[in-house]
């Protein structure tokens, strides 16, 4: 198991997402909006828009977008009204003039939001623009996506079909326009997150992945609503080694008042303690201790269990001079004991290894991974301060 954690994709993502200083008024708003700003924010956009939209030189479309995400969910400013009504006058997709809102999907989002809290109704103009824009221009899937969006917000004719939205997108978006968000759509989104790459000026796509990775995550990583599998738990372990950066261990005490503290792990108990604290969070069914119907004179126990996804962590504890060929024994016995009971259909196995005979993890792992129900085996050596800690004491 390769690649970058979820705190890594999620910090590459908050990275990308930073808006410039010089940012444009209505991408500021939609990272607020995403964000669910706070009113003293909303105060800061209100005002620099309105001021725009008294000076008829400087007054944009931007604007009256932005006003919209600063109003979604309150009574609509009397310039935000005059705002539409100057929309609604122009002419759009003209030859000799460059497009604005005509490509630009945030403004056509700011502004869908302001209409439908003016009324159901979508007005002509702008249902002819949003479905001519998804339509027929090169737009990138971002402002491209934005446009089917605000389309099924305001129930206009001709809007494009949700499968053309970019997965991402339709996971923030899609209960907002009225849009079903299936399965199918966040394991799509989840897939397009993982390759997502930052690039210059790409900041509010960013910041909608973003967004989307949170609802991903919020969606589909709580056990308890039964969307982890297996692998999900083999990816956690894979990560506790990790954990040991921060490891208590003290060569003098840290405060005035505390004496130096060492975390010693001396036993299987100790490993499989540290194991429930890793993962009790994200699974509320899991078990420790478990026992299943007897099999002949044996009473099995599980170190850990996870009910919901039919899963044993198997915990062992391999101490120097104890040859690496008795762990895959151990493990394929209990194999054998837990296969008689239905429920469990998978296996991890977590080795404390400590005597940290790191030259020999791979083949061990290797031999692991190869029983019957094994989905994954993580072997953790003794971290190296512990180790000296342990030459200190002998």
């Amino acid at each position: 198991m390769t690649g970058p954690g979820l705190a890594e994709l999620r910090a590459g993502l908050v990275a990308a997402s930073i808006l410039p200083a010089d940012a444009p008024l209505h991408h500021r708003a939609l990272a607020q909006w995403l964000a669910s700003g706070n009113a003293e924010s909303w105060e800061l956009i209100e005002a620099a828009a309105i001021e725009n939209m008294d000076n008829a030189g400087r007054r944009s479309a931007r604007d009256v977008a932005a006003l919209g995400f600063a109003s979604h969910g309150r009574e609509p400013a009397p310039s935000l009204k005059q705002g539409l009504n100057w929309l609604g006058q122009r002419l759009w997709f003209q030859p000799q003039r460059p497009m604005t809102l005509e490509a630009d999907g945030v403004a056509a989002l700011g502004i869908a939001l302001a209409l439908s809290s003016l009324g159901p109704q979508c007005p002509e103009w702008f249902s002819n623009l949003l479905t001519r824009a998804a339509s027929t221009l090169p737009l990138d899937p971002v402002d491209r996506s934005l446009f089917i969006v605000a389309a099924h917000l305001m129930d206009a004719p001709g809007k494009l079909d949700p499968s053309e939205i970019a997965p991402e997108a339709r996971v923030v978006f899609g209960a907002l326009a009225g849009i079903a968000v299936p399965e199918a759509t966040y394991a799509a989104a989840w897939s397009a997150l993982r390759m997502a790459v930052a690039r210059p000026g790409g900041e509010v796509d960013a910041r909608v992945k973003l967004k989307a990775f949170d609802l991903v995550a919020e969606h589909s990583i709580p056990a308890r609503s039964g969307k982890l599998e297996p692998s999900d738990v083999v990816r956690v372990l894979e990560g506790v080694s990790r954990s040991f950066r921060r490891w208590t261990w003290e060569t003098r005490p840290r405060t005035t008042t505390s004496t130096a503290v060492r975390w010693e792990i001396q036993n299987e108990y100790h490993v499989q303690n540290l194991l429930y604290a890793v993962l009790a969070p994200l699974f509320g069914d899991l078990n420790d201790e478990e026992t299943i119907p007897p099999i002949g004179q044996k009473n099995p126990r599980l170190d850990l269990s996870i009910p919901s996804i039919g899963t044993i962590v198997e915990v062992k504890f391999l101490r120097p001079g104890i040859p690496m060929q008795k762990m895959i024994d151990e493990i394929a016995t209990d194999v054998g004991l837990y296969k008689t009971d239905p429920r469990w259909t998978s296996l991890i196995s977590f080795i404390w290894d400590d005597s940290a005979r790191t030259e020999d993890h791979a083949k061990l792992v290797s031999g692991l991974e190869q029983l019957d129900m094994v989905v994954g085996a993580i072997v953790v050596p003794r971290p190296g301060k512990m180790l000296q800690g342990t030459k200190e004491s002998a």
